[in-house]
């Protein structure tokens, strides 16, 4: 019998089966690993602001941390001074020694610091300017951009404190917060005009409002900021507030009726 012998149209038909049996599966391929691609996309646009949310709750948790051990040392420093820290301390040439910051160090655990100023030279000193360069963390709003946690080369303070209670070489005791302790503030957030917490003069108005302004309170966002209020409480407050309100909550002692806030 003869051997049954494959034609070459025969053979030429059959490699082309195999090669388009390969495209397809290639093709095949090709749209399943598109759709993967697709729907990783979708699922990171979905789950992108869910995780942009989370990690601003955690930053705001963190920053009112900040401000209730900010709080805590306050009450500690009054604890064996009977007042709270002065705003700032002068010479009587006006020369800037120390700001209440400075004067909590040792109250946020952050006495190797403090020993390593020296009290007899103006914080602006040669001698003491390498100290004020160190960034204390208690100080830094974790909502706000690391790159911003010095200012001109020093440790900057991502709060600041309320100049119509703490007072030029002037601490105020809680007796004198004649509008209730819980209805005054003590500090706040900021977000923009940074000072060093070396700094005598960072303090700030929150009668100006609540904002973005170099001289304004307000937090990592637009819709407000967390306060420090003289009882040791934290409270967010809204860039919306009445500007009747916010006034008396700045007042330590002008007798307004605060309400609800």
């Amino acid at each position: 019998m003869l051997k049954h012998q494959s034609s070459p149209i025969h053979a030429l038909l059959h490699r082309r089966g195999q090669m388009s049996t390969t495209a397809i599966v290639f093709l095949v391929l090709g749209i399943v690993f598109a759709v993967m691609l697709v729907v990783g996309a979708v699922l990171v646009a979905l789950l992108l602001p869910a995780v942009q949310q989370a990690r601003a709750a955690a930053q705001r948790t963190q920053s009112k941390n900040n401000l209730k051990q900010i709080g805590l040392a306050m009450h500690n420093y009054h604890d064996v001074y009977n007042m709270f820290p002065p705003g700032g301390i002068y010479t009587k040439q006006d020369e800037p020694y120390n700001s209440w910051m400075t004067s909590l160090l040792p109250y946020v655990e952050q006495s190797g610091i403090y020993n390593q100023l020296d009290s007899k030279q103006p914080w602006t000193s040669p001698t003491n300017q390498p100290v004020f360069q160190i960034v204390v963390p208690n100080y830094l709003n974790p909502g706000i951009d690391p790159q911003q946690s010095t200012v001109g080369g020093l440790g900057a303070a991502h709060y600041a404190g309320n100049l119509q209670l703490l007072l030029k070489n002037k601490g105020r005791s809680l007796r004198e917060i004649t509008d209730g302790t819980s209805n005054t503030i003590l500090a706040g957030e900021v977000s923009s005009g940074f000072k060093a917490w070396g700094d005598p003069d960072n303090l700030r108005d929150p009668a100006a409002g609540i904002g973005s302004g170099q001289q304004q309170f307000g937090g990592a966002t637009n819709l407000g900021g967390q306060f420090l209020l003289a009882d040791g409480s934290v409270r967010f407050v809204s860039s919306n507030i009445n500007p009747q309100v916010l006034k008396a909550l700045a007042s330590p002692d002008g007798g307004e009726q605060v309400g609800e806030f």
